[in-house]
Parts: C-alpha cells; structure tokens; sequence
C-alpha cells in the first residue's frame, strides 16, 4: 500500500501550478493590517486546510498546520515531527492570543502542529476524541482540550461553532490511515495519525456563517438545515472531494466558495503556493460556472475580510 500510494503521487499528471493563472480569482484586502470591521470575518489562509479567522480582537484557527512533511516520510511511513522553527514562522502571521484551535480530523496535516501551538497562544483544542487523544499523548494537559462531537453547539468568545459529522476523501477506495486511537502512546509514524472522526464546523459571527470542511465523498449529503452560507471552504485535496463539489455547493448556497486544500502539503510554504499534484481546479472552474456562489481564490497569508 506505501509503494502504491507513492506510485500514484508521483505518476499524478496534473501539473503543478501557482495562482498566476487565475490572478483574478484572487481575493484580498487592500489594508491587511488594520482591525476587521465590525460585523465581519476576516479570512487568512495558512495553507492546506489551515485558516486563520478574526472578528474585533478575536480569532479562531482551524486546522493550522506549518511543518509541512516531506512526500517520502508520509508515503513510506516513516518517523515524522513539527518542526518548531517552521512553526514560529507560520505563527507570525497569526494573533498571540487565539480564542481556540478548531481541528477536522487527526490526520498528520492537520493536527502535527496542534500541540506547538497550543503552547505558544494557549488557545484551547476543540477536536474530535482521537485527535484530543494524541495531543494529550504529547504532552497537553486535558484542561486545555475539549472533545466535540457532532451536533454540539459551543460558544467560544464571540464565536459559535455549530459541530457536524463530516467523511473523509477515499484513497485506492480506502481512507488514509484509518481509525481512531484510544492509547496514551504518542504518535511517531504518520499513520499513527490515525484519521479519527471525521468533523466539520460552522462557524457564526457578527451576522456571517462560515462552513468548512476537509473534504469528503460524493452521496453524502450535509445536514439539510445546513444552506445560505457567506462563505463555503470546501477541503478539495482528492478525487472523491471534487465528484461531491456540486452537490455539496447547491446545498450550502453560499455567497462565496473556496476550495480548499489543494496545494501541495509536502512543500515548504515558503515555496508559495503550488497546487497538488492530485488535485484539479480547472475542473472545478468549469463546474463552478453553473454553481451558487462566486468561486474565490486565497494565496498564503494574505487576509480578506468577510462583508
């Protein structure tokens, strides 16, 4: 299955590509450095499905992750860490005190970094049960966790974070280390990033609704009560995420769409954006001209306010 699965990566022919193309999608404020006005959102992509959302003095991050591990340790399995340094980087471009880290599910690209950064903003883990058991595992005390489940509803600040159920994208028909963990051993290998249970969030502020997810499969339908988003982050990183991508914008309704999750997570972020040798969003551009919602582009750390 290792070799396989880098066989596949490798031999992808998607090209790789920046934003240059689509420079017009491209959204961003004009004064990134002011505060965000009231009764909106800003939104700073932080890479892979990691995003940055600020509202008066306050944020939220979701799924933050800077380490960004080689293709070779992931697909071959092998030891794999978060580099604090990579880390401390990536942080500069978020707020020293953040109202919480929210986290989709416990794979390694989403939830490597989650320990580092709860102890650099001392923001609490909202998170499923196997990715609050992993970062526990590494040293974070169960005080500074809270374990969601779909349906709950949390009030965190100004936010609120409705909790739904959410699937993750298959690969070769199967998820990506699949299961969940319920052990106090720490993680060491990538795929003892067991995926867990699968979350996705919507996120109220100030009037705004934010939908996000990391991806999913097609025939899944959300929760209907789930429509008239401002803004849908639709995780895109494989396959299964694009076959769902219509029916899943023509639920939502959204005013906006990002999908999300189509860079190239095994390269250094400070290469710049680069889309993933999986992905295809000249695919999704075509789909997305018969769609609600106007499709928007996000380069790395470059804010855009929600109005």
């Amino acid at each position: 299955m290792k070799l396989t699965l880098l066989a596949l990566i490798l031999s992808a022919q998607i090209a790789h590509a920046g934003l240059e193309k689509y420079s017009t999608l491209v959204v961003a404020d004009k004064y990134p450095f002011t505060e965000p006005e009231p009764h909106t959102i800003r939104v700073t992509y932080l890479g892979v499905n990691g995003f940055q959302f600020e509202s008066t003095g306050h944020a939220l991050l979701v799924d933050p992750y800077f380490s960004r591990v080689g293709l070779l340790p992931a697909a071959l399995n092998q030891r794999i860490q978060s580099e604090p340094n990579r880390v401390a980087e990536g942080l500069k471009h978020v707020r020293p005190r953040v109202d919480a880290i929210l986290v989709t599910h416990a794979h390694f690209d989403h939830l490597l970094d989650a320990p580092e950064i709860v102890r650099r903003t001392h923001a609490r883990l909202v998170a499923g049960p196997t990715a609050v058991q992993l970062v526990e595992s590494l040293g974070i005390r169960p005080n500074e966790c809270q374990t969601a489940k779909p349906g709950d509803v949390r009030k965190i600040r100004p936010w609120t974070v409705r909790v739904l159920a959410a699937q993750h994208d298959r690969l070769l028909g199967k998820v990506p280390f699949e299961g969940k963990v319920n052990s106090a051993k720490p993680p060491i290998k990538a795929s003892d990033w067991s995926v867990g249970e699968p979350l996705a969030f919507v996120i109220e502020n100030g009037g705004k609704r934010i939908y996000i997810d990391s991806g999913g499969v097609p025939g899944a339908p959300l929760d209907p009560r789930i429509k008239d988003v401002d803004l849908a982050i639709l995780g895109m990183a494989l396959p299964d995420s694009r076959h769902r991508f219509g029916e899943v914008v023509k639920q939502l309704r959204p005013r906006y769409v990002f999908p999300s999750h189509q860079d190239d997570m095994f390269a250094p972020i400070d290469r710049g954006f680069t889309f993933g040798k999986m992905t295809n969003f000249p695919a999704l551009l075509r789909e997305s001209k018969n769609l609600p919602g106007r499709l928007v582009l996000l380069d790395y750390f470059q804010p855009w306010t929600l109005r």
